[in-house]
Order: structure tokens, then C-alpha cells, then sequence
């Protein structure tokens, strides 16, 4: 009897039979290569003509995987023209292109007649590649997965919208695999040892989400803005989006880029400076405050802003706002505008 560590071997080789291949090659003088396969003309060269054989009409069966699913008529399986046909027989791998025929011919043209207690088994017949297993009995092999999902690990980012969500690391799924060597006796399932056992571990994804509510898209046009009595009130979008705001304020807009002296890609509170970067006077509107500016002359929306960058040049009721290029900072110059102070 073969041990685990034995039949794991087996099974990484493809498929040992309990049949002995030397004593049948020796008997048929049929020659083999160096991969272990004999070829089918080489096979019929030993033969002095064709067996004639019975109709395979009761040990035929049918399997998916390692599992035998139905009892059929040998001459009702047909094989397609150029499939490529495996027949383990006799401890021996035969190689064969199926010519349009049923496995009861196939099997008659090689010169193979199953015994009164052979099974054939035919597997994933309707397959590129087809395997049909001949003997008192046949051995399959069943894999069994078990599947871990990735774990989720969310990275918060104070500065995006609750809205989004990025896929920093994309994770795979931990598998378990259990490979079992099953064998058939007469359609009958009479054993199942377990031969491989492996582990893939599970890898996290890793997802960047924003936290940031009250967000306004900037290429978003304004509908309208209601006032309340108390300074309170909601910016309408055309979108149909609102954002509220606490208070406004009136502060005098320039604007600025990176490559002007002393500009950098990295603002004060330390984030990436992009279109929305505002610096301001801290003492007056501290950093991470979210913002809504408008010119007062209705030249440039400017949008939904955060305070996140200062500079030598800011004081109180001076904003400076960050443009992609220096040709905008020109054309925007210095402006009125009316700061909304959001929720």
C-alpha cells in the first residue's frame, strides 16, 4: 500500500496506476519515449488486426472531476474530431486525436478491450483535452478549496469626500486546497485518501476613503444662495446638491502657484497644494476649515476650498488661492470675495 508521502508523489508525476507498466510493455513489445507516453500507431503496429470487440454497453461511465455522474452507453459518448484523448491502460498514459468517433470505436481502433469487470471512465468528455481511465479500477483525484476572503484595511483621508474611495493595494484571497485520490470500483466510490495539502495565505486590500462631508464639486454651477437672519444659510448647485455654511466673510483674493518664490508642492499643514488649496491667516480661519469662495464681481467661482497653507504675506481678511498655472494667477489678480464658512 502507498503511503501519503507516496501518494503525493504519484500524484505530481500525473497518474500511477496500480497496474504494472513493465510487465505489459514487456509482454506487447510496445516501445515508449523518454516522457512515459506511447504513441497509438505504435501501439496497433504490435497488433496483428484490430480486436473486435463488444459493445461497451454497462461499464462506461462519465466523470467531472473526481466524481463518476452518470452510467452511459459506450457507443452513445462521442468524441469530436481533434480532441486530444489520454487513455490510461495497463499502467501506461496512450496519446490519441479522436477522429469524430464514439469511445467504443476509439477504444476498438487502438486494439483496447476492456475486461467483463474493467471500468471506463471517460473525464470531462466535452473537454480540449479528454481522459479516459480503463481497468478494474479507476483513480481520480478530487480538489477541495476552501477560499479566505481579503481582508479590508480603509486609510482615512480628511481632505476627500465621504463619496470616495480609492484601492491603494489590491489583496488575493487566502486558499486552502486539499487534494484527495479517490478510486472506483465498478462505478463505486471504495476509497478517498487525502495526498496534497497546501495554503495560500490571504493578502489585505488596502482602500483610501474620504471623510470630508459637506463637498461641492467645483465644476458644479450655483443655483442659488439663501440667507438666514442669523448669518446661517445653504449654497444651492444646479446638480441639486447643497452645502449650509455658518457665517460668511468678506476677504480681499490673490492668488499663487507653485514656482513663485518660495512656493513648493507641500502646503504648510503639509498636504499636496492643487486647485481648492487656500492659504490663510490662522489666527482668523484655522487650518482644515472647509470654504466656499465666490468673486464678488461674479468673474470666478472659485468653489469649495480648504484652508491648509499660510505665508508671509497673509493677514487678517486676505486669503490666497491656488491656481494650476501662473497665466491664471495674471488674470485673476487681486479680488473682492465673499468667503462662505461651511458646516
Amino acid at each position: 500500500m502507498l503511503t501519503n508521502s507516496n501518494r503525493a508523489r504519484d500524484f505530481r508525476n500525473k497518474r500511477v496506476w496500480a497496474f504494472s507498466a513493465a510487465v505489459v510493455l514487456a509482454a506487447l513489445a510496445i516501445p515508449t519515449s523518454s516522457s512515459g507516453f506511447v504513441a497509438a500507431a505504435d501501439l496497433n503496429s504490435t497488433q496483428s488486426g484490430i480486436v473486435q470487440m463488444e459493445d461497451l454497453t454497462s461499464n462506461v461511465y462519465l466523470a467531472n472531476g473526481a466524481k463518476l455522474t452518470a452510467q452511459q452507453d459506450g457507443n452513445e459518448v462521442l468524441l469530436k474530431a481533434g480532441q486530444e484523448v489520454i487513455i490510461h491502460y495497463n499502467g501506461t498514459d496512450l496519446v490519441e486525436t479522436a477522429q469524430d468517433e464514439t469511445v467504443a470505436i476509439l477504444l476498438e481502433r487502438l486494439g483496447i478491450e476492456p475486461g467483463p469487470l474493467d471500468m471506463v471512465a471517460v473525464e470531462d468528455a466535452d473537454s480540449a483535452s479528454v481522459q479516459i481511465h480503463v481497468g478494474s479500477n479507476v483513480v481520480l483525484y478530487d480538489r477541495v478549496e476552501t477560499v479566505t476572503e481579503s481582508p479590508v484595511t480603509y486609510v482615512y483621508n480628511d481632505v476627500l469626500p465621504t463619496w470616495s474611495e480609492t484601492v491603494l493595494q489590491q489583496g488575493k484571497d487566502g486558499v486552502h486546497t486539499e487534494v484527495y485520490e479517490v478510486v472506483y470500483s465498478n462505478g463505486r466510490e471504495v476509497s478517498r485518501q487525502l495526498v496534497e495539502e497546501t495554503d495560500t495565505q490571504a493578502t489585505k486590500t488596502v482602500i483610501e476613503k474620504g471623510t470630508l462631508s459637506n463637498f461641492a464639486p467645483n465644476d458644479a454651477a450655483v443655483a442659488d444662495i439663501v440667507k438666514n437672519g442669523d448669518g446661517t444659510g445653504k449654497i444651492v448647485l444646479e446638480n441639486g446638491q447643497e452645502l449650509t455654511f455658518n457665517r460668511t466673510l468678506d476677504m480681499r483674493a490673490t492668488a499663487y502657484t507653485t514656482g513663485d518664490p518660495g512656493v513648493g508642492t507641500i502646503t504648510a499643514s503639509g498636504t499636496t497644494v492643487r486647485v481648492g488649496t487656500v492659504a490663510v491667516d490662522r489666527s482668523q480661519i484655522p487650518f482644515g476649515t472647509k470654504m466656499y469662495v465666490v468673486s464678488n464681481d461674479g468673474a470666478y467661482l472659485y468653489g469649495f476650498s480648504i484652508a491648509e497653507d499660510t505665508g508671509g504675506a497673509i493677514r487678517p481678511n486676505r486669503i490666497d488661492l491656488y491656481f494650476e498655472t501662473y497665466e491664471q494667477c495674471i488674470n485673476f489678480g487681486v479680488r473682492n470675495c465673499t468667503v462662505y464658512i461651511l458646516d
